[in-house]
């Protein structure tokens, strides 16, 4: 192959592939980058067996078609520290060349034909929304998913389809998030699909550089894969292709307290800034705030035998009774920056029932509350 490449343009598709490349693997094509090579298009594509990416790059001159597979670490570190407008691409047994004015580097890599398969988007079978959508739905949901945890299911955000309607529900077994958007040709019969956290992240990352926020993103929903295109936007074009998790989510809908009769209307700015003075003096053994809710005023209050004690006042709109409950401040926070709107509700049935932080009608979030010596 042979190819006169937009350097810029190229390097940013080599990063995006870069995110699915394992960091350790024992298929040595694993930690490489195919380069696909055709009249008018070059196609990267990286994958560790569950999560895969084609990034569509027409910002090129392609001399000769064909394929290469070039370790991606040191493709994109090449890349990176040239500073030049195009660079040539070119491959021969197992031999990438990259030649820029006063460069050249001769990559060693890997046989293509030994690279798993990375599948591309359906013709049919799609449904599609903003990307600024869902780049924010994936911003209210992707934090309040598990690190660790031996329910796998909890390890992925769950993605509901029904209708013109999508909903992403992530949870830890500690906090809940919930957040409603709309879609465009999601059919009569509703689907549903556990996406892994990492597939999550990657698409987060592609959103945030695809350029237009009103272009229209595609999805397509398999029995046992989910795959998402973005639109084209300054020579590339992305779809990332993620196994699904298999295994049950919760059951969500119990989770979310239907009668709280004590709610307080908060800004979001104003609470923000005075949960993270009040976490200043907690440590991991006493990592807990103490509000206390009156009609007109929220008193925030922490402490830790080997720090000292904090306390933030501010004001607020409280109806119901007065209220005393404690949050780890890491999960208000967590909410809180995934926040649009200048002010929020927070709903609770009780000292020692979930408080639930609501944004207009489309976010959700359920959190536990923990006990405060």
């Amino acid at each position: 192959m042979k190819a006169q490449c937009d350097r810029a343009t190229l390097t940013e598709g080599v990063q995006a592939a870069l995110g699915v490349v394992p960091h350790r693997s024992p298929k040595p094509t694993l930690g490489c980058i195919k380069v696909e090579a055709a009249p008018g298009a070059v196609t990267l594509l990286a994958t560790d067996l569950e999560v895969g990416i084609r990034v569509n790059l027409t910002k090129v001159d392609v001399q000769e078609p064909g394929t290469c597979l070039v370790p991606a670490e040191r493709f994109h570190a090449i890349l990176r520290e040239l500073e030049v407008e195009t660079v040539a691409v070119s491959s021969g047994d197992r031999e990438t060349e990259i030649v820029a004015p006063g460069a050249r580097f001769k990559v060693l890599g890997e046989d293509p034909a030994d690279f798993p398969n990375v599948p591309a988007f359906p013709e049919a079978g799609a449904l599609t929304i903003l990307a600024d959508d869902l780049a924010g739905m994936i911003k209210r949901t992707l934090f309040a998913t598990a690190r660790e945890n031996t329910r796998y299911a909890l390890n992925g955000v769950l993605w509901e389809v029904e209708g013109t309607n999508l909903t992403l529900i992530a949870t830890d077994g500690r906090r809940l998030s919930h957040v409603k958007g709309k879609c465009k040709g999601g059919g009569e019969k509703g689907q549903s699909a556990i996406v892994p956290s990492k597939a999550m992240q990657l698409i987060e990352r592609c959103l945030a550089t695809s350029g237009d926020a009103k272009a229209t993103v595609r999805v397509a929903i398999g029995e046992k894969d989910l795959l998402v295109e973005s639109p084209q936007a300054d020579g590339n074009r992305w779809t990332i292709y993620s196994r699904l998790v298999d295994g049950h989510f919760p059951k969500y809908d119990d989770v979310v307290p239907k009668d709280c009769d004590r709610r307080a209307t908060l800004s979001t700015a104003v609470f923000h800034a005075a949960v993270r003075k009040a976490a200043l003096l907690t440590n991991e053994e006493s990592r807990g705030v103490h509000l206390k809710f009156s009609p007109e005023e929220l008193v925030l209050t922490s402490s830790t035998p080997e720090m000292g004690e904090a306390e933030v006042r501010i004001a607020v709109s409280y109806e119901g009774e007065p209220l005393d409950i404690g949050f780890n401040p890491v999960f208000l926070i967590d909410a809180l920056k995934a926040m649009d709107a200048e002010q929020f509700t927070f709903a609770f049935k009780g000292p020692n029932k979930p408080g639930v932080m609501t944004e207009d009608k489309s976010f959700t979030y359920v959190i536990m509350p923990v006990s405060i010596v």
